[in-house]
């Protein structure tokens, strides 16, 4: 069987070599920037940007991350005051998370961090290219979330 990748892209598409040198990037121009957030803090907080106010379920799927470990990110961010958690006036069973003026504070520099990283990861690359990148890693993501 003829393989369309070698052994060596195989293995660096397999082991997520592109997204370990992202977060690497990523959590450095974060302490460049005095930004004291992980990536994983960011990932929430992107939501919460866009959405304040959503329950913890929205934030795992917005995320891919289990109900657990979004609880624990959400733990560790409320003790540093960048989120609370509130009752749902409809289903007290359910929590909403809020952003702090702390946690709202961080959108624009964080934003700026991440765009300088996405620069630099795509430095010397060619308007049609990062369209074709964009259109290529749509098409893997869909072809593998796709019942086979």
């Amino acid at each position: 069987m003829e393989t369309k990748l070698t052994q060596e892209e195989l293995y660096n598409l397999l082991t997520g070599r592109i997204v370990l040198a992202m977060n690497r990037s990523l959590t450095q121009k974060f302490r460049s920037h005095q930004i004291p957030l992980t990536k994983e803090q960011w990932t929430l907080l992107a939501v919460l940007w866009k959405r304040d106010g959503c329950s913890q379920q929205h934030l795992a799927d917005q995320t891919f991350r289990d109900k657990p470990s979004v609880t624990r990110l959400l733990d560790k961010m409320e003790q540093e005051a960048l989120i609370i958690r509130k009752a749902d006036g409809h289903d007290r069973r359910l929590n909403l998370i809020f952003l702090t003026d702390k946690g709202r504070a961080l959108e624009a520099p964080t934003l700026n961090a991440v765009e300088e990283t996405v620069d630099k990861a795509t430095k010397n690359l060619s308007d049609e290219q990062i369209a074709l990148l964009k259109q290529t890693i749509k098409a893997i993501y869909l072809n593998l979330e796709m019942p086979s």
